[in-house]
């Protein structure tokens, strides 16, 4: 039987990308242009502005890299088990008889759920909520494995 996904959207991609475009790329921008090309700034501010380069530079090349070398955040599922995919490189597979356990708990943030794992003294959190494709095939899941009940999480049918 063939996995289903559960991905980051792509309403979500956009407006991360803009974010990083329309903010990031133009500061980073005008810092270059005080540090290195206006001949007016003075110490003091040409330090802030180096500051400010290095930040947004590092910003800048942290969401690239995590974004197209180590890849967002998905969950893969079946019937048996769940698997989360934190990156490319580092992924936890779990029998849903499994959450919550003692190696992930789960818990209702807002719109969607939490899911924090931890393995070899690490905590990861992974969040997933309705921007994410295919989520409410994931929430049915859920459901249908017991997750929800064994969390005690109160789902809006029980509450009727």
């Amino acid at each position: 039987m063939r996995m289903k996904r559960c991905t980051i959207g792509l309403f979500s991609k956009i407006i991360t990308f803009l974010v990083l475009m329309i903010l990031f790329v133009p500061l980073t921008g005008i810092a270059l242009y005080f540090v290195f090309i206006y001949p007016q700034t003075h110490h003091e501010e040409n330090l802030i502005f180096l500051t400010g380069l290095i930040v947004c530079v590092d910003l800048l090349a942290f969401a690239i890299y995590r974004m197209f070398y180590l890849g967002l955040v998905w969950v893969e599922y079946d019937r048996e088990k769940v698997i989360f995919h934190y990156s490319r490189k580092e992924e936890y597979k779990l029998q849903w008889e499994e959450i919550p356990g003692s190696r992930v708990q789960v818990r209702r943030i807002g719109g969607g759920y939490a899911f924090c794992i931890q393995k070899n003294g690490r905590l990861r959190t992974i969040l997933l909520n309705h921007f994410y494709s295919g989520y409410s095939d994931f929430e049915k899941a859920l459901k249908e494995t017991g997750v929800l009940d064994r969390a005690a999480i109160i789902t809006s049918e029980k509450m009727k």
